[in-house]
């Protein structure tokens, strides 16, 4: 299936800048860390050439799970017979509100594998769960519930775009709900399912970007939001609400993220490795086993656990490893600029939660100046929101350095 939203045309002349995200990507690639195990791309092709990865992805699961320790009980289950949950009670903790963590695009609840003995020790009832078609989550049926929209194409040349012809920004507007609501409507059902009253969350990347429009559609389930490194923050050119006037040239804005004229500096990802995604490894063969274990052991160096780099490989190259519904629902939210079709900052005056905090890593590659302006936003609005980053890590900051992510969260969750 693809994604209703997936059409447009970029044309664009300008150079890629030396830290965009293709190059950083395609360093990866080709720059395998020389003190991880190298793989052999020959066994691992043949190794996936049937399998489906969800028995491999359970057994990695349990493997990194008996060596975390906890303080308190854990349990983990496939709630409702779907949703993927791991549940960690510790009843002499001091943050009394159930919290959640909620992983991003291509990831599971494991993401927090290095969290979740350090959270266990303050909150009392510590939630990690799979969203549906991710990890070990079964895949729900995705209800298109309307009509395809007209395409939304820019063009792009130089500093300057125009819209050959107008958009039904409400058209849009519903195609991007139905896809939304694919994962609102579960974590609410989630919540509900295990009788829980407001919660906290902590969502990283695409799952701040999900938790934030959950806080949007049930205000009364989200006490506290903390947004890790969120995706889809900035206003930008392709939001459907910005109402352009057809063949009308606008001059764009490379700087400021809270512009409805801004566009991200550098190329866009190519439309067919956006749309296959990791179907390019698996085409590739033995070259695309070895590539996506190159990719892997750089973006995950800081990362000890090497069953934690096995298991994100089975996701990533594995058969089924990320499902079809999750790469159509993504790429029906984002362009491939990896900017938002319906961006947090337009929808901002909906938030109603106690507290909001937007926190990077200060080698974040993510736009941490659209996480400060959502934060002065937010303050406008009456919000009480903030802004902090955590040192020596990237977007995988709770990865990178799980102990001063985990003392800033529990200072948020405890005032």
């Amino acid at each position: 299936m693809r994604g209703p939203l997936t059409s447009f045309r970029l044309l664009s002349t300008k150079s890629q800048p030396r830290n965009s995200l293709p190059r950083r990507l395609l360093k990866r690639l080709i720059s395998p860390s020389a003190d991880i195990p190298q793989i052999s791309g020959w066994k691992q092709w043949l190794a996936h050439l049937k399998d489906d990865s969800r028995v491999q992805l359970k057994h990695l699961q349990d493997e990194i799970i008996k060596n975390v320790e906890v303080d308190g009980s854990v349990e983990n289950t496939l709630m409702m017979g779907e949703i993927n949950q791991f549940h960690f009670q510790n009843s002499l903790a001091e943050i009394k509100t159930p919290t959640l963590l909620l992983h991003g695009y291509a990831a599971s609840s494991m993401a927090f594998h290095r969290n979740f003995q350090g959270l266990s020790k303050c909150i009392s009832d510590l939630y990690a769960i799979d969203l549906p078609a991710n990890g070990l989550s079964l895949p729900q049926q995705l209800e298109i519930r309307c009509t395809e929209p007209q395409p939304l194409k820019i063009e792009i040349s130089n500093n300057t775009f125009k819209l050959p012809y107008t958009i039904n920004s409400l058209h849009h507007k519903s195609a991007i709900q139905n896809f939304e609501d694919y994962y609102l409507d579960a974590l609410e059902q989630w919540r509900l399912d295990n009788k829980l009253g407001p919660i906290n969350v902590i969502a990283h990347s695409f799952g701040g970007y999900i938790s934030f429009k959950y806080a949007v559609k049930y205000p009364q389930a989200v006490k506290k939001l903390c947004l890790v490194s969120p995706l889809g923050v900035e206003r930008n050119i392709f939001s459907v609400n910005n109402n352009w006037r057809s063949n009308t040239e606008y001059k764009l804005d490379f700087e400021n993220p809270a512009s409805k004229f801004y566009l991200r500096k550098g190329p866009a990802i190519p439309a067919a490795i956006f749309e296959l995604q990791t179907k390019v490894l698996r085409r590739l063969g033995p070259l695309g086993a070895r590539l996506c274990w190159n990719y892997i052991t750089a973006a995950y160096a800081r990362v000890p656990d090497l069953k934690y780099k096995e298991y994100i490989f089975e996701m990533f190259y594995g058969k089924n490893g990320l499902t079809q519904t999750s790469k159509d629902i993504f790429t029906s939210l984002f362009t491939n600029r990896l900017l938002a079709r319906d961006p947090l900052l337009d929808s901002l005056y909906h938030i109603h939660c106690e507290k909001l905090l937007l926190v990077y890593g200060d080698h974040d590659w993510m736009n941490r100046k659209a996480g400060l302006e959502l934060v002065a936003e937010a303050e406008k609005l009456g919000l009480e929101a903030q802004y902090s980053e955590v040192s020596s890590s990237g977007h995988n900051l709770f990865l990178d350095n799980p102990e001063e992510f985990n003392d800033l969260v529990v200072s948020f969750l405890n005032k």
